[in-house]
């Protein structure tokens, strides 16, 4: 039994299935359950308190800091670390930051969900979110322990908080990513588009930066994590209807 072919970029309209074709309204619904109750949760939270920001000088502000994440609380109070791995994605702290999040929810985690399933994107949205926080914290730490004159390091603890989900859909970018035809070609594209975040159009800090290519790493090594696993069962199922059927490889057994 063959691998099934790989595409060649994995984005899917929303009301397509993974193989392209227009599915009716409630399938195409049910399919990206995940995608449409992050941005209807989204959408109702910023209708409430608006966006977040790091003064947290108004009402809804406070609010909104006592459930983003805050990099010093890791060794200060990690029961609020913890927490807020779990709170902080649902928050946005500009215009922009929240279209981004829009678009790439539209654009790749509904594809996720058809292509590899809600189970498996709501993984990797949600696993590594919390794992390339967590690694941005201690490297965060451990920067500001090595070099303890940078301010750099300090204030990305300490001067700054993170909300949103966008490093976790990074994460779900770099799965769809590592599965197409030609996957470091994607990885390419993906670079290119950080570039210019960063650079060119200034959206996002280097905070964020290296949060996003962090995630899409960790995204890209679990999509071919699974992809190799799929591929083994591929090979086991085809062995087992072989036996089954007194075949071993392209030839009969002969069975006495």
């Amino acid at each position: 039994m063959s691998e099934p072919q790989r595409p060649m970029w994995p984005m899917v309209l929303p009301w397509h299935d993974s193989q392209g074709c227009k599915m009716h309204w409630r399938d195409a619904i049910q399919s990206r359950r995940f995608s449409i109750a992050y941005l209807i949760t989204i959408g109702v939270l910023y209708t409430l308190l608006g966006l977040g920001s790091r003064s947290c000088s108004t009402t809804a502000e406070a609010i909104i800091c006592d459930f983003v994440f805050w990099p010093y609380n890791l060794f200060e109070a990690p029961h609020i670390f913890v927490f807020s791995l779990f709170t902080s994605i649902w928050f946005h702290n500009s215009p922009d930051h929240i279209l981004l999040v829009v678009v790439v929810v539209v654009i790749f985690l509904q594809s996720a969900e058809v292509r590899i399933g809600t189970r498996k994107a709501m993984i990797a949205m949600f696993s590594i979110q919390f794992l390339a926080a967590l690694f941005m914290t201690l490297y965060l730490h451990m920067g500001d322990y090595l070099n303890p004159d940078d301010g750099w390091y300090e204030y990305g603890i300490r001067g700054r908080n993170y909300m949103g989900g966008s490093v976790g859909l990074f994460g779900v970018v770099g799965v769809l990513f590592s599965q197409i035809e030609r996957p470091f070609a994607g990885a390419l594209f993906y670079s290119g588009f950080e570039f210019w975040n960063a650079h060119i159009y200034g959206g996002a800090s280097m905070y964020v930066v290296l949060g996003h290519a962090t995630a899409f790493t960790m995204g890209f090594i679990l999509g071919q994590y699974w992809l190799r696993q799929e591929s083994r069962q591929i090979v086991t199922d085809g062995l087992n209807r072989g036996n089954r059927w007194g075949t071993h490889g392209d030839g009969p057994l002969l069975s006495w």
